[in-house]
């Protein structure tokens, strides 16, 4: 199942295309972190600017090293926009399941 990443103000409005993640959350862990565990195709996540550095984090430590080529591509644009973004007033980074309200 794929997943969708939004950058949105805090009435919803995208500030960046939201795309599709095909590959990346299968690497996801399951058990394990803060945020990341939370990120499922079949529901959705949202993480406020208190926890844009932790999501942050998480995702750094995933070795694009041991990704299939697409899952590190899908993996660095996540980084980039969570690096742009992350942390700001009122911005929540949002991950919609396939079957989640946005898509």
């Amino acid at each position: 199942m794929s997943v969708f990443f939004s950058i949105e103000d805090r009435d919803g409005e995208a500030l960046e295309e939201v795309f599709e993640l095909d590959h990346l959350p299968k690497a996801f862990p399951r058990d394990e972190g803060l945020c990341l565990r939370f990120v499922r195709g079949d529901d959705d996540a949202s993480f406020n600017a208190a926890q844009a550095p932790i999501l942050l984090k998480e995702l750094e430590a995933i070795d694009p090293a041991g990704l299939e080529p697409r899952a590190a591509a899908e993996l660095d644009r996540l980084v980039k926009l969570c690096r742009k973004h992350g942390g700001k007033r009122h911005v929540h980074l949002r991950f919609y399941g396939e079957d989640g309200s946005r898509g």
